[in-house]
Formats: C-alpha cells, sequence, structure tokens
C-alpha cells in the first residue's frame, strides 16, 4: 500500500508527472548530478538537510552515509524540480481551456461563519471537480513555491465552493472553510 500524501505540493508534483516528457533520474548520484547543475549547492543541502560536501560526494558516487530518509528527502526535491517548463506549459493549458483539476481529498474541516467557528469531527472523503479560479489560483502559488498552508487554503476555497455552498443560495455561502486535519490529497488533471 502507498503512503497516504499529506502534502498539497507533493500531490501537484505527483499529477504533474502524467506531463513529464522525460523520466528523471531513478539512481541517488543521477539525482544529485542533475540537482546540483540546476541548484544552488548551498540552498540544496539546506532543502535536504546535509552539508554541500556531502552532496558533491554523494553525487561523485559515493553514496555509503547516505540513509534512507535523505534518499527520500533527493527523491522529493527532483519530483518538486523536474521539468518545470513541462508543468508551466500544462497548467497554463489547463486554464486557459478549463481542463478538469480534479481532487480526491481525506481531511476534516474547520467553518467560521458569523456565529463561530465550528469544527467538524467528521472525516470527509471527498472527490470534486476544483473550480476554474481555484485551480489557476492553485497553479499559480505553487510556481511561485507558496508555503504549504498557502496551498491549503487556496485548495480549502476551491472545495468549499466545489462540495459545501454548492446547494445553498449566495446569501448563505458566508462560513469560511479551512482544513483542520489533511490525511490525504490526490490530483488528476
Amino acid at each position: 500500500m502507498k503512503p497516504a500524501i499529506t502534502s498539497v505540493g507533493q500531490a501537484l508534483d505527483l499529477a504533474d508527472a502524467r506531463h513529464w516528457t522525460l523520466q528523471p533520474p531513478k539512481r541517488p548520484t543521477a539525482r544529485l548530478k542533475h540537482l546540483l547543475l540546476t541548484q544552488d549547492v548551498a540552498a540544496l543541502a539546506g532543502r535536504l538537510f546535509s552539508h554541500p560536501e556531502t552532496l558533491t560526494r554523494w553525487a561523485q558516487g559515493d553514496t555509503t552515509a547516505l540513509s534512507d530518509p535523505q534518499s527520500r528527502l533527493i527523491e522529493r526535491e527532483i519530483l518538486r524540480t523536474w521539468q518545470t517548463a513541462i508543468r508551466h506549459r500544462a497548467h497554463r493549458r489547463i486554464v486557459d481551456h478549463h481542463g478538469c483539476v480534479a481532487v480526491q481529498i481525506q481531511a476534516r474541516f474547520t467553518y467560521a461563519t458569523l456565529h463561530g467557528e465550528h469544527e467538524d469531527p467528521r472525516l470527509h472523503h471527498l472527490t470534486e471537480e476544483l473550480p476554474a479560479p481555484h485551480a489557476g489560483a492553485l497553479f499559480e502559488a505553487w510556481h511561485e513555491e507558496a508555503s504549504e498552508d498557502q496551498l491549503r487554503r487556496i485548495l480549502a476555497d476551491g472545495i468549499a465552493e466545489a462540495y459545501f455552498f454548492r446547494a445553498l443560495p449566495l446569501d448563505q455561502q458566508q462560513a469560511a472553510v479551512t482544513i483542520s486535519d489533511l490525511h490525504h490529497v490526490r490530483f488528476h488533471y
């Protein structure tokens, strides 16, 4: 069984993999060589919780001290940065042509209304199509390297419009919806 994805950014990266024209390198050495060619070594070392000298040594083939968590961080970084131009074009086509951005989510939500805040204890299992403005905002935030909290806010707004508010008249759609506990998220486009 695959582990649950609890990061909106990571879920977007995995959905983007369908649009790649080439697959990323598989071996940690090849992945690090690519990352070191395209990124600043000091910034990359900070994201991978390592030292620049260690990254250089791993890229040269000495991976004896490479742990499983560090390998997963390297894999996460290559998935996050692979073929960004292809991703931008795919996102632009989806937004410009009103393409479908479907989201599957398992989460708990909190609602803020004029009468106060209410945390719903139920775990919702939803599959919804995000409204085009929210899908565009989510892609734009991803391109600008927004924080996970910002991505979750945009996603919660889209789910609120697509699911929670669709049966309400406009004058009753005053609640703000936030994701209080994300168990799993997956996108398909």
